[in-house]
């Protein structure tokens, strides 16, 4: 039998002091509601009430059970309450994951925008260029640049990524402007170091005429984040291969010259991942479709 049910009938019997009033409320039947008080009793051990043809009235234990069960039955009607809030509101924390320079030109914008629109949403996001498990990290969503494995996770693909190639006006002059992909090999290339990579030759692609060409580059500076790279790029150490959303303000300053414009690279697929849950809160839902209109 329901124990929260009995609950509620005997609280409305104490209040009513009728069981025909209680099987009203109750919409059930008076020898219902007797059944209920009876398994109160015999699951507590314990009598509730004192019964006559008359009346019934609480014993001295049931007075002090009838006053736990109004704590009790208020707070379940609270937690239901919560909940209708939830699945109302969004509200709450998202805990997000995304590569450096992404998270930092692209996505940040975006969410500052977002949190405007949804102030009772905290934000907590993680910028980090190293691959993370959504769920072993205990993460909301993640953006990943590039191809996806087969992860089980709902991917959303949003706007690609374009990546140039710049350098630095005093590395351009000292090293000269290279005119065709093939001359890379003849520069001190900027290097993004991969996690958990196996590869062996370092490899820059190029769409030319229309075909897919990797020509492999050489340099004295590696990293795995792509802030290092751009800075490396400023202070004249070699050419990087970055996306244009963070160089933009360096070759607006002049810091940074765009070359090989013509034979740019593909560009790179985002996409933004988050898992196959069927009862995701409301403020993860709106995120999601918030993202998703603001930058594909």
């Amino acid at each position: 039998m329901d124990l929260v049910k009995c609950m509620e009938a005997f609280v409305i019997t104490v209040k009513t002091r009728s069981f025909a009033a209680t099987s009203i409320s109750l919409n059930t039947s008076p020898q219902m509601v007797a059944k209920y008080i009876l398994f109160l009793e015999n699951y507590l051990g314990l009598k509730l009430l004192n019964r006559t043809t008359r009346s019934q009235n609480l014993t001295e234990f049931g007075k002090q059970y009838y006053e736990r069960c109004l704590f009790i039955l208020s707070e379940i009607k609270n937690t239901k309450t919560l909940a209708q809030t939830y699945s109302k509101e969004p509200k709450g924390r998202l805990r997000i994951s995304a590569p450096v320079s992404y998270g930092h030109f692209n996505l940040v914008p975006v969410i500052s925008h977002f949190m405007k629109c949804y102030p009772k949403v905290n934000i907590d996001i993680q910028l980090n260029d190293r691959y993370v498990d959504l769920v072993k990290d205990d993460f909301d969503v993640v953006f990943r640049i590039g191809s996806l494995s087969d992860s089980g996770l709902i991917a959303r693909k949003l706007s690609d990524l374009q990546l140039i190639f710049a350098a630095s006006p005093s590395y351009l002059a000292r090293y000269g402007v290279p005119a065709v992909p093939d001359d890379l090999k003849k520069h001190q290339c900027l290097i993004y170091q991969y996690v958990n990579s196996n590869k062996k030759d370092n490899l820059w692609p190029f769409k030319i005429n229309g075909e897919l060409i990797n020509v492999p580059i050489t340099g004295s500076f590696q990293s795995n984040n792509t802030a290092a790279l751009a800075a490396a790029a400023i202070e004249g150490l070699g050419i990087t291969m970055l996306p244009e959303s963070t160089l933009r303000e360096s070759i607006k300053q002049n810091k940074l010259i765009p070359v090989l414009q013509n034979f740019l690279p593909p560009a790179r697929e985002v996409h933004l991942l988050y898992t196959a849950d069927k009862q995701r809160l409301p403020k993860l839902n709106i995120f999601i479709d918030f993202i998703i209109n603001a930058m594909t």
